[in-house]
């Protein structure tokens, strides 16, 4: 009788302290979960795009990018692939996002009527292929989609041809300043912030010119410092574009 009270005893004794052996590591575990969330949703994330290219810059421009660790998304032109072949091989080879970005950038040619557009972005995908050996669904119109991609032009860009609109919404104005970089600089980061405070993930327009190489470390260096990590866009991502269309 004596054995099975001490038995009994000692089996209530585990029991009672069961839970305070589990309660630390469970402990553990949610507040490690709680972290990962909390990370994940304090992630500052930054897609930083090039139009107009290759160019006779884009060697350099790639360098800079490459100096901080920052890939960006190139929407770029089919004459231009062709011409700077080893800058467009380049961009893809460093896994730099790709884009098309028509093949005249003259607004009477590519908006002349709703096929027009398309046959640019397809001719300019045959460019990238033909380059490269890749092609891409990302497009971006000239001047921005708004107001000349009219409804049903967009329907023929994106429904028939199967591309995703692009446009942005941080304008670094840097083929307006070219000369005055303070300028361009100011005009990203307060943008960025204001997108930012918005809870919209910044897209920021910059252009493969000569100009963008002199503010570019600037503008790279302090969006680093203030957490930002610089993402390629893919058809993965949902498209940011003037007529929120997101196809």
């Amino acid at each position: 009788m004596l054995q099975l009270r001490k038995s009994f005893v000692a089996t209530l004794a585990i029991l009672l302290l069961f839970p305070l052996l589990l309660s630390p590591q469970s402990a553990s575990a949610t507040a490690s979960s709680a972290d990962k969330s909390n990370s994940k949703a304090s992630t500052k994330i930054l897609y930083l795009t090039f139009d107009d290219g290759p160019t006779a810059h884009t060697d350099q421009l790639l360098d800079i990018l490459d100096q901080y660790k920052v890939k960006a998304t190139f929407f770029m032109l089919g004459p231009h692939m062709e011409q700077y072949q080893k800058a467009t091989k380049r961009i893809v080879k460093e896994g730099h996002g790709l884009g098309l970005h028509g093949v005249t950038h003259v607004p009477s040619k590519f908006y002349k009527n709703a096929y027009s557009g398309l046959k640019e972005m397809q001719q300019a995908n045959e460019s990238l292929n033909k380059v490269a050996g890749v092609k891409t669904s990302l497009v971006r119109t000239p001047y921005g989609s708004k107001p000349y991609l009219k409804p049903a032009y967009r329907n023929v860009l994106l429904a028939q041809g199967g591309f995703h609109l692009w446009d942005w919404n941080v304008d670094s104005l840097d083929w307006k300043y070219k000369k005055d970089h303070q300028k361009v600089y100011n005009n990203v980061m307060q943008q960025v912030h204001n997108v930012h405070k918005n809870g919209t993930t910044p897209v920021v327009l910059m252009h493969d010119q000569e100009a963008t190489l002199k503010v570019l470390p600037q503008v790279l260096k302090t969006l680093k410092a203030e957490g930002y990590q610089f993402e390629i866009l893919t058809k993965n991502v949902q498209p940011v574009n003037f007529w929120n269309d997101k196809r």
